[in-house]
């Protein structure tokens, strides 16, 4: 069985992290939520989750708006 606690991040994760913690932070969240997490990983920019949603044809900007207006219509 093999124990999460030991996992390591990369570099590029831990960045995505930190941009979701940052955008929580703003929003005055008091969590990360899987809005935030999505925020991170499209302000990080250089990521295989921007290239997957960049190749589906996603406007990356428009979904960043999306996901923003929508977390602060949560808030």
């Amino acid at each position: 069985r093999r124990e999460f606690g030991a996992m390591r991040l990369t570099r590029p994760a831990k960045k995505s992290l930190e941009f979701a913690l940052r955008a929580a932070a703003r929003l005055h969240s008091g969590h990360i939520s899987s809005g935030h997490l999505l925020l991170g990983l499209i302000d990080q920019g250089d990521n295989g989750a921007v290239a997957a949603l960049t190749a589906a044809g996603v406007d990356t900007a428009a979904l960043r708006a999306d996901v923003m207006s929508r977390l602060v219509a949560a808030a």
